[in-house]
């Protein structure tokens, strides 16, 4: 009983909930970093200027490299989508966006490790 009023043992959870919080955002960045991609955008996509979101962009960028979902297109600062990156595109739309409509019901059938 005296585990349960324990502050420490409280703040786990919430720490693990935060935790899943902050990467599942990150994902969702460099998911939005990859669709910004595919249409060519080189600049941030809410246009933020902020030195904050230009690292944010550049881990963004380096992570979607590393995991071969983009390449770099010859030109700084420009990047592509490789083949790989062009077939998780497509696979998230097929899950999420088949009825015309955005559907997070099959999103559990993505494979989002990859962002």
């Amino acid at each position: 009983m005296a585990a349960a009023s324990d502050p420490e043992n409280r703040g786990a959870p919430m720490s693990d909930l935060l935790g899943s919080a902050r990467e599942l955002r990150q994902k969702l960045y460099r998911l939005e970093v990859l669709l910004d991609v595919e249409k060519g955008s080189r600049k941030s996509p809410r246009g933020a200027k902020s030195p904050a979101k230009d690292a944010e962009r550049a881990a963004a960028l380096k992570r979607l490299v590393a995991s071969g979902l983009i390449e770099a297109n010859g030109v700084p600062g420009q990047y592509r989508l490789t083949s790989d990156g062009f077939e998780f595109l497509k696979t998230v739309r097929s899950k999420v966006g088949s009825a015309g409509a955005l559907d997070w019901m099959r999103a559990d059938e993505i494979d989002f490790s990859r962002l």
